[in-house]
């Protein structure tokens, strides 16, 4: 069974990759310095955990927000 990270990893990849960077493009743009092994292990499923305010970080240098369209309020 695979994991809520592990899923959030590849839909990571799936988006660098739609917009043609390099893991260590991306690491810039949300780390503001090369940290491409984070990147790695995060879309190879390795890592063992990651904070909110990081995966906010992820998903705004790709362009998206986090949907939480399952919250009704």
């Amino acid at each position: 069974m695979t994991s809520s990270l592990q899923k959030f990893g590849m839909y990571v990849r799936h988006l660098r990759q739609e917009n043609g960077w390099t893991q260590l493009e991306l690491s810039i743009k949300v780390f503001k310095k090369p940290n491409y092994e984070f990147i790695s292990r995060l879309e190879r499923g390795s890592l063992s955990g990651i904070t909110f305010n990081t995966a906010d970080k992820i998903m705004l240098a790709l362009g998206c927000e986090m949907d939480f369209y399952k919250f009704k309020n």
